[in-house]
């Protein structure tokens, strides 16, 4: 393995895990207590704010560095007839749900709080919140797969 490969194998985990880890910081942590209007609009305008940062970036990074590493470790047989190979395309289709549902999320908590509203853009946000968890949740144990010896 190359330095290249190390750095582009580290980056791609320090971003998935980033981005992974705000998606169920939101969800647990934010969603509640805007839910039942602890929190002030302005805190978590600026949440949803570095949340949709951290979730492009995430994406960005997660989609560039797993397309080099599947360029340089797999074939298209191997990606069609191997359970790597099934797990590597799992990841992409998690990949691209958690990002559509990492966006609406975010669309939906930003809706209203410049008119400081709180509880029903959280309201509106949880549904999809909730499935983006279970979406990082799956994607993080797909990657534990990957990662275990075969």
């Amino acid at each position: 393995m190359t330095l290249a490969d190390v750095l582009v194998a580290g980056l791609h985990l320090l971003f998935a895990a980033l981005w992974t880890g705000s998606v169920l910081f939101l969800t647990l942590a934010v969603l509640p207590i805007a839910r039942d209007g602890t929190l002030d609009s302005e805190p978590l305008s600026r949440l949803t704010a570095g949340f949709t940062w951290i979730a492009r970036a995430g994406a960005l990074v997660t989609l560039l560095t797993g397309a080099h590493q599947a360029a340089t470790l797999y074939t298209v047989d191997s990606l069609l007839d191997s359970t790597r190979g099934h797990l590597v395309l799992g990841m992409v289709v998690l990949w691209f749900t958690l990002a559509a549902l990492s966006e609406v999320a975010a669309a939906r908590l930003s809706d209203g709080t410049a008119e400081q509203k709180v509880r029903t853009p959280a309201a509106n946000a949880r549904p999809f919140l909730l499935a983006a968890s279970i979406v990082a949740i799956l994607l993080l144990f797909d990657a534990g797969a990957l990662a275990a010896p075969w």
